[in-house]
């Protein structure tokens, strides 16, 4: 028999997940252990690998839909077994596109939906729950006044994409355009639509859903960078012998963030309904970007660790996202969260919080400017903090007393490290 490949539990609360891309193709030769598909997650997207050697059939479509977890999204034939003998469709197939329910048939013989009014004054409409078309290709039909029934797909097992879409209207004899709606000649295109990728629709659900809920306020203060780019100095030749990696800022600001946060204990909190969840550990949460989507790996306890055992596991995880194996484990259960953006030249800027948390921290570079010190005007290397909070559970001292600790901790950060 040929073996199953369903679509995996890769996370603890995982109830469904959605095929993003295949790596292989109908009919393909497979090994254990290649990688078939990507499949996202409300936290990431992961790849999947083969469960056995054979020949790959009945894949269903990369379409971005949830599936169940655990349904079958493709079958493997073994060596010996005919792999022209196709096992039927996986049920994922019904997940992703409910067929549309035959209607009864009426006394004539005829189906009811024969006689039956269309919906919205469409008669073509009406079947086009039954289509199996991908998302894309249903937008782009209706963007055009296109019934999808009408388009004839050239997917697996009859699916139609947008490029079937798009050769349907080229198809289709030009209609001239209503005098009156013709547009100037020197008319500006309407652009390029490009799609989401799976991580940027979890990352714009994601904060969608947290300006929404979360009313932010923001606290912005200059702090002075030179001890702790002194420090940095001092002490990042040992820890990069000892632990292989070099510290960087970010580590060093979440280093001193983590031994502050535990007494500002809202600011490393999230609501639950009607009351606050009060953290017991610090779990801080990194922004990182990968191929232009933005991801979130958290270290863990980061109050009871050193300088250098955070900055193994940063190396970690940075390595992890940069090599897409990050795993959802590795971006769960976050408390609070930095994004440094520094490194790109930004003199400041707020950040939405990353839900459930109650703040996050933004850090733009360190630049020399001129401040006054024992009333003498000098050069000091300054850089912006803004700190976004969630208002139902922060209120504006509870931040303001955060802040001023930040302060005394980075511009005297030994005694944290």
């Amino acid at each position: 028999m040929p073996v199953e490949v369903i679509l995996p539990k890769v996370d603890m609360d995982m109830e469904t997940g959605s095929i993003e891309a295949w790596k292989v193709s109908e009919g393909d030769f497979v090994k254990q252990g290649d990688i078939l598909f990507e499949i996202g997650t409300n936290k990431a997207v992961m790849e999947v690998e083969a469960p056995a050697s054979g020949i790959i059939r009945n894949l269903v479509p990369a379409s971005g839909e949830p599936i169940a977890v655990g349904t079958p999204v493709a079958w493997i034939f073994l060596e010996g077994e005919d792999a022209s003998d196709t096992p039927p469709p996986p049920a994922a197939e019904t997940a992703a596109a409910p067929q549309a329910q035959q209607p009864p048939a009426s006394p004539s013989g005829e189906a009811a939906a024969s006689t039956a009014p269309a919906s919205n004054g469409h008669p073509a409409r009406a079947l086009d729950s039954g289509v199996r078309a991908t998302p894309l290709a249903r937008r782009t039909a209706r963007l055009h006044g296109i019934a999808i029934a009408e388009v004839t797909g050239s997917g697996p097992r009859g699916r139609i994409t947008e490029e079937d879409v798009l050769a349907h209207l080229a198809k289709r004899p030009a209609e001239p355009a209503p005098v009156a709606a013709r547009a100037p000649a020197e008319a500006p295109t309407e652009g390029e639509l490009v799609p989401f990728g799976p991580v940027r629709r979890i990352i714009a659900s994601r904060l969608s859903e947290s300006m929404r809920v979360a009313p932010h306020f923001y606290m912005m203060a200059q702090i002075d960078m030179g001890a702790l780019q002194a420090l940095l100095k001092r002490v990042g030749p040992r820890i990069e012998k000892a632990v292989g990696v070099r510290p960087s800022l970010t580590v060093l600001l979440a280093r001193v963030v983590a031994g502050i946060l535990p007494r500002h204990p809202m600011l490393n909190a999230s609501v639950e309904g009607d009351a606050a969840r009060l953290h017991p550990t610090v779990n801080i949460g990194i922004a990182m970007e990968r191929d232009g989507d933005l991801v979130v790996p958290v270290l863990r306890g980061a109050e009871g660790k050193n300088l250098a055992e955070l900055t193994r596991e940063f190396g970690r995880l940075r390595e992890a996202v940069a090599n897409r194996t990050i795993q959802p484990a590795d971006m769960r259960g976050g408390t609070f969260t930095i994004s440094n953006l520094g490194m790109y030249g930004v003199d400041s800027f707020t950040a939405i919080i990353n839900q459930p948390e109650s703040a996050i921290l933004a850090v733009g570079r360190t630049v020399d400017t001129p401040v006054g010190r024992d009333g003498q005007i000098v050069l000091r290397p300054m850089a912006t903090f803004s700190l976004s909070s969630d208002h139902r559970i922060v209120d504006g001292v509870t931040a303001a007393r955060f802040m001023a600790d930040l302060r005394e901790a980075i511009e005297c950060p030994e005694v944290l490290i």
